[in-house]
């Protein structure tokens, strides 16, 4: 009987989430699965938590992974170690309901594509910022890499004004005194 109110309670979910014909097909699905099994839509109200775990493969990503199911649970999720080799996964665990879930997987697609183009900007700036090209003697490849893209480097160029410089020699001196 749970596996069945589990399974219901995830096209529950589906139908109210998902967009277009899907939608109206997790509809119709759970209204007959329902008849089937006869249980009631109040019985399936209360969502069960369960533990999901999230994958993730860069250390960014588990940090915005983390951000983003403590903004949708409001607590903080937990590692995954493989018990016999004692080394970490690259997988983070949370108690959630079947509906948490799938708004962390939706928001965790959306904003790693973000973050993607984010860190682009900013690894654009940095190189800018501190100055991280060769002298015009030395460059061999001169193919066209500049971005034609106005926004992109007006948010280049406001980022590089935020940005400290760093220069080696200023931090070697720093650490002999």
């Amino acid at each position: 009987m749970s596996n069945k109110k589990e399974l219901l309670q995830k096209i529950k979910v589906l139908a109210e989430h998902v967009v277009n014909g899907e939608k109206e097909n997790a509809r119709m699905l759970l209204h007959r699965l329902i008849e089937q099994y006869e249980i009631t839509e109040d019985e399936l109200e209360t969502e069960l938590c369960t533990v999901h775990w999230f994958p993730f493969s860069q250390k960014i990503e588990k940090r915005l992974l983390c951000q983003i199911i403590y903004m949708v649970t409001g607590l903080f999720p937990y590692g995954c170690i493989n018990r016999s080799t004692n080394r970490i996964r690259k997988k983070v665990g949370i108690e959630c309901t079947a509906a948490e879930q799938l708004e962390i997987e939706m928001n965790y697609t959306f904003f790693k594509n973000v973050l993607c183009s984010e860190l682009d900007i900013f690894m654009s700036a940095f190189a800018n910022k501190n100055s991280l090209f060769p002298p015009p003697d030395k460059v061999k490849d001169k193919s066209d890499d500049i971005p034609k893209d106005i926004n992109h480097s007006l948010r280049v160029s406001f980022m590089v004004e935020g940005m400290e410089k760093h220069t080696l020699r200023k931090a070697l001196t720093e650490q002999v005194k």
